[in-house]
């Protein structure tokens, strides 16, 4: 497609068209407060853990990674085998499933690794200076 000056005047007219729309049908949305704690609002930790960084740390790595990280290393160990039984014999098939299966066995250990390193280190910290981690 050609920009002529006629197809820039189109889209600009559109674009307008729908800014104004936008700006006009635009209703504002009125976020939920905190508990009141006192003279202040509180607002909950969403990550419900300490207030340390290994906190933080350790409930990033169990509530978020793992769980995203858990379901892709399924679907990368479903989509190795499926490699593996359309490679029909052919070598250079094979070697890319068998690629394919060694790169998420070695994703799946960081993975659980990490998790692991989280763990230690909350309860050795834990251990040396009190409870600084959320308990799972």
């Amino acid at each position: 497609m050609m920009l002529t000056f006629k197809n820039i005047k189109k889209i600009s007219a559109t674009l307008l068209f729908f800014l104004a729309l936008f700006i006009i049908l635009t209703t504002t949305a009125y976020a939920q407060g905190g508990t009141i704690c006192g003279s202040t609002i509180c607002l909950p930790n969403p990550f419900r853990g300490g207030s340390s960084l290994f906190a933080l740390l350790r409930s990033v790595i169990n509530d978020i990674v793992l769980p995203i990280g858990g379901v892709l290393a399924v679907l990368s160990f479903i989509y190795s085998g499926f490699l593996y039984v359309t490679a029909q014999g052919d070598e250079t098939k094979i070697k890319t499933a068998h690629e394919a299966l060694f790169d998420t066995s070695v994703g799946t250990a960081v993975l659980l690794g990490s998790w692991v390193l989280a763990n230690v280190i909350c309860q050795t910290i834990g251990g040396l200076g009190g409870p600084i981690c959320p308990t799972p």
